[in-house]
C-alpha cells in the first residue's frame, strides 16, 4: 500500500499489534531484534512492551529505521481504561496529562471517530475510573520522546476502551485485547490512511 507519508506505529502489546499486522500485511523485520518490528512499504510498526520505560527505546529504534528526510506521522495505538465510555469504544486523545502535572494538547483530525477526550497517563492499571477520563500507561512517554523533534500535528494517540467501572482490569487478557482492536480495525485503518494523506 502506498502512503504519502511514512507511518510509524507503536503498540505496547503484541495483542494490540496483531490486528494491524494482519490488516496491513506487515512482515517481521529481519534480522529479529530486541524490539519487534513489522514493516511494509511506507509503514513501520514497533511493539515496545508495556509501561513508560519501554517507550523511548522503541521510538529511538523507529526513528533509526525511518528513511532520512521523511517527516513521518506517528500513531500510538492501544487500549485504555475509561470512566464513562463502553468497552470497545474508540477514543482519539485530544490531550494527555500525568499525575505530576505534565500536559500536552493534540490535534483531533476531522473524521469518523466521534469520541475525543483527555487521556491520563499513569504508572499502573487503574481499578478506579473517574467519569469522562481515560487512562493508559504509555502516552506521556510517547509524547515526551517525540516532542523535541516532531511537531504535535504529526502525532496521534488512538485507544480502544478495554475496561471501565462495569468491566474491571481483571477482565483484560491477550485474546480480549486482540478482539477489541480487531472489532474496530476498519475505523482504525480509515484513520491511519487519512492522516497519512493529510499528514
Amino acid at each position: 500500500m502506498q502512503h504519502k507519508r511514512q507511518l510509524n506505529l507503536l503498540t505496547a502489546l503484541p495483542a494490540e499489534a496483531k490486528p494491524l499486522i494482519k490488516c496491513f500485511a506487515l512482515q517481521r523485520h529481519q534480522p529479529v531484534g530486541a524490539i519487534p518490528l513489522y514493516t511494509t512499504q511506507g509503514i513501520h510498526l514497533a511493539v515496545s512492551g508495556p509501561g513508560l520505560k519501554s517507550i523511548k527505546p522503541a521510538i529511538s529504534y523507529l526513528q533509526a529505521m525511518t528513511p532520512k528526510g521523511s517527516q513521518p506521522v506517528w500513531i500510538n495505538l492501544g487500549i485504555c481504561g475509561h470512566g464513562s465510555l463502553a468497552t470497545g469504544e474508540l477514543l482519539l486523545a485530544d490531550q494527555v496529562t500525568t499525575p505530576d502535572g505534565l500536559h500536552w494538547k493534540l490535534e483531533s483530525p476531522a473524521g469518523s471517530i466521534t469520541n475525543h477526550g483527555q487521556l491520563n497517563c499513569v504508572a499502573s492499571p487503574q481499578a478506579v475510573h473517574q467519569p469522562q477520563m481515560a487512562y493508559d500507561m504509555e502516552s506521556s512517554g510517547f509524547l515526551a520522546s517525540l516532542r523535541p523533534t516532531t511537531p504535535l500535528d504529526r502525532v496521534h494517540i488512538l485507544k480502544v476502551v478495554s475496561d471501565n467501572p462495569e468491566n474491571g482490569i481483571e477482565t483484560i487478557n491477550a485474546k480480549r485485547v486482540n478482539k477489541l482492536i480487531t472489532d474496530q480495525i476498519s475505523q482504525i485503518r480509515e484513520f491511519i490512511e487519512r492522516v497519512a494523506e493529510d499528514g
